[in-house]
């Protein structure tokens, strides 16, 4: 019985220590919002940008949208650039929404994307800066984001593309060539560092 006790009681000195020391190290916040809490944090973080060499590119299957998810863009062992949806809006208009993962621990964090996020006066902002083109039935042309977010997600961001432009004429059918490839060039690697 009084082992139980003193059991109980170290629990609940313990216990409050390690969550004390768990907020005072950032632990907490870390598990918390992921990346983001680092990227927010520019008292303690720095940031870097670099930009990534290289052209990098994925094939879309448009008859099947759905398998498409999970194909890989990017992927350097540490971050990764992959399909997370393809939805087709009617015959001739596609979306391809991207999904970027990074890593991230006390000391800092790193990613790859197609967006740059930086610091401004006041706050933070993100843009699209990687150049998208497409190639379908041998023809290539630029395409157009559709979307970007912050680092909405533990391990990084998101973007989409517009597949098909409105400024090309490119007549997508479905049954004769569903594949689509897609290309991106000038990708940015964010490093954020304990200062």
């Amino acid at each position: 019985m009084n082992r139980k006790r003193l059991l109980l009681k170290a629990m609940l000195i313990g216990l409050p220590i390690v969550v004390c020391l768990l907020w005072i190290t950032g632990s907490i916040n870390l598990w918390f919002y992921g990346m983001g809490d680092i990227a927010d944090n520019v008292k303690d973080y720095y940031l870097e940008l670099e930009p990534i060499d290289g052209t990098y590119s994925v094939l879309i299957d448009l008859s099947d949208p759905e398998s498409n998810e999970g194909k890989v863009l990017f992927d350097d062992g540490e971050h990764q650039i992959y399909v997370s949806d393809v939805i087709t809006l009617n015959e001739a208009n596609y979306e391809v929404f991207f999904r970027t993962s990074g890593k991230y621990n006390l000391h800092g964090a790193t990613l790859v994307s197609g967006i740059e996020h930086k610091r401004v006066q006041g706050g933070f902002s993100f843009d699209f800066l990687a150049t998208a083109r497409a190639t379908y039935r041998g023809s290539n042309f630029k395409i157009y984001e559709s979307g970007t977010s912050g680092i909405n997600y533990k391990d990084g961001d998101s973007f989409g593309l517009y597949l098909i432009p409105h400024d090309t004429e490119v007549n997508v059918n479905i049954s004769e060539d569903p594949i689509i490839e897609i290309t991106l060039t000038n990708l940015i690697m964010h490093k954020w560092g304990r200062k």
